[in-house]
């Protein structure tokens, strides 16, 4: 989960470490008492050891977010180190393109951006809230896996002509299908080709219910998730999903900044007196946005209020994609309305919402 903060003040006279990050070896930068010194030390016990000695407990640490952050974040704070800052990559795009890209000008730069408060930041998550986006994440591609090998088998069935004599089913994969499909025989290779198939949905399709159990044991206790469910339609893996992207909604000062985590917020271009608005920024996390987009058409089935809001946005933009998008905003002004006041959805149908609780708690 990323967002870029508001810049905050600091003690100037606080020390300000800048820590450019590396696989082997990380620079570092430590400005104090207007004197910078720069040191490398190695990602190991020795390394860690050097950095201690040479850097306070209280100092103001910052570096980029990377694949070494999070283990390297969490050395840190097993050392006592607790101002700890995770500059956000994309915001610090311009190092990259610096004329004196080395790892020890980054060092630099992160300390001296940090030391005035300007330092873009990320959010790295706890070890419980990673385990929870590490299963829902997979239960997404699970999801997306099975999807596309029911397509593979349908399409393969229907190449080779068999398709139409399957069993009348409003269910494509209804266990009387699977049955059929199962009971064809071709008489060469082409039945281990569809048995194949056969047997990897349904080791994927076991994978995913293993998850799911997981992912229900996990939130049972979770009050943002609960709220989110009192909106009909949402289910816990839903809500589960949009709310392990949001964390703690008070990160965000409002709606608006919150809209912008998502990337749904059009992208801008001004100069002078002329402003120019682009498509959604898509800056955000991809997956948030896919369950954002997943939760207004869930909604939007069982709720009036919400499709109405969807056709007068089509009516005034003539835009299905832009109507879309701006019903998704509408619903994230709703979400952090709900989050930060802990209020459940504004047309809850409370018998649905207990029925869910019910079930989550059940299972």
């Amino acid at each position: 989960m990323r967002r870029t903060k508001r810049p905050k003040r600091v003690n100037p006279a606080m020390p300000t470490v800048g820590i450019d990050l590396g696989e082997t070896t990380s620079h570092a930068t430590i400005l104090a008492n207007d004197q910078a010194e720069t040191f490398e030390f190695p990602m190991s016990e020795d390394g860690y050891a050097l950095l201690k000695t040479k850097v306070a407990l209280d100092a103001r640490i910052a570096f980029e977010s990377s694949g070494t952050a999070y283990p390297f974040w969490r050395q840190l704070r097993s050392m006592g180190y607790t101002d700890l800052t995770v500059a956000h990559p994309a915001e610090l795009a311009w190092i990259v393109k610096s004329k004196k890209k080395n790892d020890r000008v980054d060092s630099v730069k992160l300390a001296r951006l940090h030391s005035v408060g300007m330092l873009p930041e990320a959010h790295l998550l706890e070890r419980e809230e990673q385990i929870t986006r590490d299963l829902l994440l997979q239960r997404l591609k699970l999801g997306q896996e099975i999807g596309r090998l029911k397509s593979t088998i349908i399409g393969y069935l229907k190449r080779e002509g068999v398709y139409q004599g399957l069993p009348d089913s409003t269910n494509h994969f209804s266990a009387l299908r699977r049955n059929s499909i199962r009971g064809l025989s071709f008489g060469d290779e082409r039945d281990l080709v569809l048995s194949s198939l056969m047997d990897r949905i349904e080791f994927a399709e076991k994978l995913a219910d293993q998850f799911e159990e997981r992912i229900r044991q996990r939130v049972k206790e979770n009050d943002d998730v609960k709220l989110l469910m009192s909106i009909p339609g949402v289910n816990f893996y839903l809500a589960s999903m949009v709310s392990s992207f949001i964390g703690d909604v008070r990160r965000f000062p409002d709606a608006d900044h919150l809209a912008s985590f998502f990337g749904i917020v059009p992208s801008e271009r001004n100069s002078s007196s002329i402003k120019r608005v682009g498509h959604m920024s898509k800056s955000g996390p991809s997956e948030g946005r896919w369950a954002l987009s997943l939760m207004v058409d869930t909604i939007a089935k069982y709720e009036t209020n919400v499709r109405a809001y969807y056709a007068k946005a089509k009516a005034r933009t003539k835009s299905g994609k832009m109507s879309h998008v701006l019903t998704m905003k509408k619903l994230v002004r709703m979400i952090y309305t709900m989050l930060s006041r802990r209020e459940p959805w504004r047309w809850e149908r409370e018998s649905l919402t207990e029925r869910k609780l019910a079930d989550l708690k059940a299972n």
